[in-house]
């Protein structure tokens, strides 16, 4: 399976993110510090792949809850142009 540049580039920091979160709840497990990291990292993607918004915010949510930080992710739904 052919990717793009852009597609690559999102890949890549996602893996960034996840490492980022996995620190952060080794550190600090499901208390404020981590939720204000997850939302830091989130933001950080959603800015740089806009048109990834929900994509990107599902599998940080999916990614959450296989630390442990939640029992059950809540996704959204993903628009169109994200199928």
């Amino acid at each position: 399976m052919l990717t793009t540049p852009n597609q690559h580039s999102s890949r890549r920091s996602l893996q960034h993110a996840g490492e980022q979160l996995r620190q952060q709840y080794a550190r600090h497990r499901c208390s404020a510090p981590f939720w204000d990291a997850y939302h830091q990292v989130q933001r950080e993607l959603v800015a740089a792949f806009p048109e990834r918004q929900a994509e990107l915010c599902n599998r940080l949510a999916v990614f959450a809850q296989r630390l442990g930080a939640v029992e059950k992710a809540q996704l959204l739904e993903l628009a169109d142009s994200e199928v």
